[in-house]
């Protein structure tokens, strides 16, 4: 008897499931499986001083002790700069980063749009994410600044997320966006 409900509840769950899973919209994928945190936004460590990145320490009043750039260190208090215009990849690739950034102890991450996205030949959407990434270490914090580009299918799902070849994208990204 409990053979015959297992083969019902299969036969009607290959059925139906397609029908149903069309009709339903799909929630975005936010899985960081397979996606490695680029050293801009992970912890500093080794990557970032092999990068030959300047990273200081600094008493920010409220907040305490904080090592970051001079960049990140400027805008600490500060909402980050949002480019205007439609971009589909910012909360995907939130969520993505804030699983990843939670492995190492994140405290906070914000992410804003730094363009408007575009679409490529298969559909996909893809703009530059502008992320700041706080992390609790032991008496301090850690602020990571960097922008990346997403992207993100029309189902909402993750596809990448890396770093630009050169930070001249995202400022020609946003003038170009202007127009």
């Amino acid at each position: 008897m409990s053979l015959r409900s297992i083969c019902c509840a299969t036969l009607i769950s290959a059925l139906a499931g397609p029908a149903l899973a069309q009709d339903a919209p799909a929630a975005p994928d936010t899985s960081a499986a397979t996606w490695q945190m680029p050293w801009q936004i992970a912890p500093i460590g080794p990557a970032s001083a092999a990068a030959g990145e300047q990273t200081i320490m600094s008493m920010v009043p409220g907040t305490g002790l904080v090592k970051g750039t001079s960049v990140a260190l400027q805008r600490i208090g500060q909402p980050l700069p949002e480019v205007p215009g439609r971009n589909r990849t910012v909360d995907t690739c939130r969520a993505v980063v804030m699983s990843e950034a939670g492995k190492a102890g994140m405290k906070q991450v914000e992410a804003v749009s730094a363009g408007a996205d575009r679409t490529d030949k298969k559909g996909d959407y893809f703009a530059p994410v502008l992320f700041r990434i706080t992390y609790d270490r032991p008496m301090m914090y850690e602020v990571r600044e960097a922008a990346m580009i997403c992207v993100v299918n029309r189902k909402g799902a993750i596809v990448d997320a890396y770093m630009p070849a050169d930070e001249s994208v995202i400022t020609e990204w946003s003038v170009l966006g202007r127009r």
